[in-house]
Parts: C-alpha cells; structure tokens; sequence
C-alpha cells in the first residue's frame, strides 16, 4: 500500500528524467537495482559493475556503515532523515574518483510492504 503522496512510479519517472540528472534506485536493503544513462555517464559504472550490489560502492568509505546502519533503521522505524531535501555528498566514480553531488532521496512504499529508494543526483565539482 502506497502511503499519501508516495513516489508513485509516475513520480519516480518523472524524477529520473528531470532535467536528465544522474538516478539511482535501490530497495530497503541498499541494493542497486536501477541506474540511468546519465549516472553512468558522470559516474562512470555500468549497470554489471553496480546493479545487484551494495548502493555504498558510490558512497566515501568513511560514510558506508553509517549509511548501512541508517538502511537498517529505515527497515525498522520506516523513518528517515535523509528523505525529500538535498544533501551535499561525494560520489564515487567507478575509477574510484569523488565528485562533490548533491543528492535528492525519495522512498516509496508498495503494496506488499517493501521499499524503494531513489535519488538524483547533481553533480557540483568535476572528478578529483
């Protein structure tokens, strides 16, 4: 079940081709399951290297338990602080270079019970 004014698949397409930003979607456990054209452009990956695997190969190391530990308290609490506003984050690229981005995650609800996370994401510097 969809909660009110949930990202709707419309809603998240429409997200994703926002002014053609790089996306990514991932479910509740931080599994990629989606990336754009344009993310692998910018970013570098290509969907073999990232779709399946843990959405924290594009976040700095220093930030992945935490942002693993805060998956797991979305799973339980349904809660977030991250959700519906921009944050300024490194990116890592496939080569392993950060870009400064600036990330805006939505989450949507099914209608069995499990989560979808999406971002876009905006890039602010070149590649370091």
């Amino acid at each position: 079940m969809s909660i009110p004014g949930a990202w709707t698949e419309d809603r998240i397409r429409a997200l994703r081709e926002k002014e053609y930003l790089p996306f990514v979607r991932a479910d509740a456990s931080g599994i990629v399951h989606e990336i754009n054209d344009r993310f692998k452009a910018v970013y570098g990956w290509s969907e073999v290297a990232l779709i399946g695997q843990s959405v924290g190969l594009i976040l700095p190391p220093s930030f992945r338990d935490s942002h693993h530990a805060g998956f797991a308290r979305f799973q339980l609490t349904e809660v977030s602080k991250v959700l519906n506003h921009q944050l300024k984050l490194a990116t890592f690229c496939s080569d392993g270079h950060a870009i400064e981005s600036e990330h805006f995650i939505v989450a949507e609800k099914h209608f069995d019970g499990s989560w979808s996370l999406a971002a876009t994401l905006r890039q602010l510097t070149e590649s370091s």
